[in-house]
């Protein structure tokens, strides 16, 4: 088998200046993230000739793009890419001894609409998505709903919060998660997503992995959770019930928030539960790179004892520099709900 290869084409301000910069590359990083962060990346360069903090400093608001590339990796002389997205130069950092620039990025640009703040906006008796898709053509980007269900908000009123912070806030007390990547707005349903096939088995006895920590808390999770909302109008009294099918015994969540019916009361206490619970098992690691490893998808740990089973990437941090690895947060899929 030939050597593998990896390594990243760079465009600035639309320019290609992969090989301007190739010889000053220090690495190359990017912050693949679910729900409630940015995607972000960062570039390292070498400046002992004070020309990346000179003549070729890097203008804050310029568009930068990155893609990864390998090659021998999944055969001899084959080729891969991984696109991953533009991204809005928002911060350069200079440093010395040694002389490094650091160029950072982010996926959501300082002046884009989706950070914008309307003075109010509200909407009444519609779906989530056609709020969604209300503030994404607003922002002009795209819409991408990938949820089974799609809740029926009674009211909902944007006042002095962006309408990315606004639509995360709705999102969230929904159950759902949102993501902004490559100009293209993405709500999904978490619990859906934790159901996908592994993209890799991490094997403890034939393990890459070159660093690991997990931790196991009963910091602020429940056996159940229980809503009951009195109406005050109609004296009306809505309960619903959710137990984890996983613990035999533990706390109860209590939930006093307004619901409509027994069914809704049921849900809610269903998506505050798994809110909960969600962080009981967590687990961050470091291994070799894989360009399937990105913020969503699922891996399955194998022979890690009480650790094993099944886990979603919550972050995921490739780094190219003297070799390719990638750096993981990790959280266990929820069983049975």
């Amino acid at each position: 088998m030939l050597t593998r290869h990896v390594g990243v084409n760079i465009w600035i301000a639309g320019k290609d200046v992969t090989g301007d910069i190739s010889d000053y590359l220090e690495s190359v990083s990017f912050d693949s993230s679910m729900d409630g962060e940015t995607d972000t990346c960062e570039v390292t360069l070498n400046d002992t000739e004070k020309l990346f903090s000179g003549e070729w400093m890097v203008k804050r608001g310029d568009k930068i793009k990155l893609e990864l590339w390998r090659e021998s990796w999944q055969g001899d002389n084959q080729i891969e890419t991984l696109d991953l997205g533009d991204f809005e130069i928002d911060e350069v950092t200079v440093s010395y001894p040694p002389s490094i620039v650091k160029i950072k990025g982010n996926s959501v640009p300082s002046n884009s609409a989706l950070r914008q703040v309307d003075e109010s906006k509200s909407w009444e008796n519609v779906k989530l998505s056609r709020i969604a898709q209300d503030i994404a053509a607003a922002a002009g980007v795209e819409l991408f709903f990938d949820a089974t269900e799609d809740p029926e908000i009674k009211r909902a009123e944007q006042a002095e919060l962006s309408r990315m912070a606004f639509l995360r806030k709705l999102c969230k007390d929904n159950g759902l998660a949102l993501k902004f990547f490559d100009w293209l707005l993405i709500i999904f349903d978490e619990e859906k997503y934790e159901q996908q096939e592994a993209v890799s088995v991490l094997d403890y006895d034939l393990s890459v992995i070159k660093n690991f920590s997990a931790t196991a808390t009963l910091t602020d999770v429940y056996k159940a959770a229980e809503v009951n909302y009195k109406d005050g109008k109609t004296d009306e009294l809505y309960s619903g019930r959710f137990d984890d099918p996983t613990k035999s015994d533990g706390k109860t969540l209590k939930i006093n928030q307004k619901v409509s019916d027994k069914a809704e009361a049921e849900k809610l206490a269903k998506k505050k539960l798994r809110e909960k619970n969600k962080k009981e098992n967590t687990i961050s690691l470091t291994t070799v790179g894989r360009f399937d490893y990105m913020a969503g998808s699922v891996v399955e740990l194998k022979n890690h004892g009480f650790f094993s089973g099944r886990y979603i990437i919550e972050k995921a941090t490739h780094k190219v520099g003297s070799g390719y690895e990638v750096s993981l947060e990790l959280r266990k899929c929820l069983e049975g709900y």
